[in-house]
């Protein structure tokens, strides 16, 4: 059997937010749509140029639903507060972009066909995410969701990065 290394999978994923592990993620979709306008010209039906007219990069996510005040990307939808005023005016006057990590775990030591040591290498990076919807469901025999979407203000580049690696929480 051959060592499957090179495919990126959900099992080798570790999403972070401000360096921790966002836990009970389910997906995370990324969509960059580019308009492009036709430049044809007095005299002719057939288009000359496609220029560029901007981009649109949009996120989805959903999560297993713990409650609604852990559950979610954290640090996008600040809920606990006082009054509905409060949460009003946070939205309004304080809208606070988050940052999203997706690495990829790599086996680094092999030993005797055992994985000895690992280590976690950025996949990519998407920089200022803004939450535009929430929804959550409760269904007949079934896990409830969370689900979250909005836009980010960049397309992701592939570059060098310099983000420490994830703190990802012990499991007991």
């Amino acid at each position: 059997m051959s060592l499957q290394t090179d495919t990126m999978t959900a099992a080798r994923a570790i999403i972070t937010s401000n360096g921790i592990a966002i836990g009970y993620m389910k997906n995370l979709r990324c969509t960059e749509q580019k308009q492009r306008g036709s430049v044809m010209g007095l005299g002719e039906v057939t288009k000359r140029e496609r220029p560029l007219l901007s981009i649109t990069c949009t996120w989805n996510c959903d999560f297993y639903l713990i409650d609604l005040m852990r559950t979610g990307l954290p640090g996008l939808d600040n809920r606990l507060v006082m009054s509905m005023q409060q949460y009003k005016d946070t939205q309004i006057l304080s809208p606070i972009p988050v940052d999203i990590t997706v690495w990829k775990k790599e086996a680094v030591v092999i030993v005797g066909g055992i994985v000895m040591q690992t280590a976690n290498e950025v996949l990519c990076t998407i920089k200022d995410i803004y939450l535009d919807s929430t929804s959550w469901d409760v269904q007949e025999n079934q896990i409830c969701g969370l689900q979250q979407s909005g836009e980010y203000t960049s397309p992701v580049i592939m570059g060098i990065t310099s983000i420490p690696a994830p703190r990802v929480p012990a499991r007991s």
